[in-house]
Parts: structure tokens; sequence; C-alpha cells
């Protein structure tokens, strides 16, 4: 563990099972938030805010993906499940806004992107997914090898 999981596990002792630990996280932004940062202003804004809802529609109602909160999420993964906070403007996490077992996740993919942010894709056994976007300075591939390893038992 070390970085944002530490912080992560400050905040989610409450909700966490008797020994299970977050073993690692990252902040995520909704799918187009970089792009709308980056014209900035009420233009900015409105983008971000466009493909955000255009997103989470995409979302089948009644799948796992349904489930994902839209907007900014700090997302942790333990051993037995992936977690999913909200959280402030200066990234301290909030209240937990959905929860999934790691077996309900069929994969974590990355895809470098060579703007300010790259894309984390979680795909579920159900076979929805969801694609969120993650700042450069996430420690994303990090995030994607752990829950690789959890996944083949090797943690």
């Amino acid at each position: 563990m070390g970085g944002y999981a530490d912080k992560l596990q400050q905040r989610a002792g409450d909700v966490l099972a008797p020994g299970e630990q977050i073993v690692s996280a990252v902040r995520t932004m909704a799918r187009g938030q970089t792009m709308g940062t980056a014209v900035g202003g009420v233009i900015g804004g409105a983008i971000a805010q466009k493909q955000a809802k255009k997103a989470h529609e995409q979302q089948t109602e009644g799948s796992a993906a349904a489930n994902w909160p839209a907007g900014n999420a700090a997302v942790g993964l333990t051993p037995q499940r992936l977690l999913v906070f909200n959280y402030t403007a200066m990234g301290k996490p909030k209240d937990l806004v959905a929860e999934f077992p790691l077996d309900g996740l069929q994969s974590i993919e990355l895809e470098k992107k060579k703007i300010s942010a790259n894309a984390l894709r979680f795909t579920f056994t159900d076979g929805s997914a969801v694609e969120v976007e993650c700042a450069k300075l996430e420690k994303t591939a990090d995030f994607v090898q752990t829950f690789q390893d959890l996944r083949s038992g090797r943690t």
C-alpha cells in the first residue's frame, strides 16, 4: 500500500470488513472532464457535463455499470471488493457511493492517452462497462497490475 491508498484506507475504515485492506487506489473523473477543463469556463463545464451524461446514459439499466456514480470518484481495491467514494475538490475521499465484488469484475484496462489524462475501463462479468479518466499523475498502471494480481491470486 502507499500513496492515495493510505488516504483512502483511513476514510474507509468504517466500511471495511475486519482485516480488509485497500491495496491500491486511484482518483477518477467522468469521461470528457479533462477536455472540458482544458477548454475552461462555462463552455468547458458544459462540454464536461454533456460527456459525463452521455457516458452515464450508455450504461444499461440493471447492469453492474449502471451502479457506477457519475462524476469524480476515488476507487479503491481490496482483495474482496472494488469500493467507490466521492471526493472533495482537494482530493479528500468522502462517502462510499458504490461497491462491487471483485469477482464481479472481468477486467480493468488502461488506455494511455496523449493528452493530460489516461482512460480506465472497468468491464463487469455481466458484459457492461464503465470508462473513466485519470490524471496522468495517478498510478493507473500499478492499479491495473494490482487488480490482475488479485484476480490471479498472486497477492
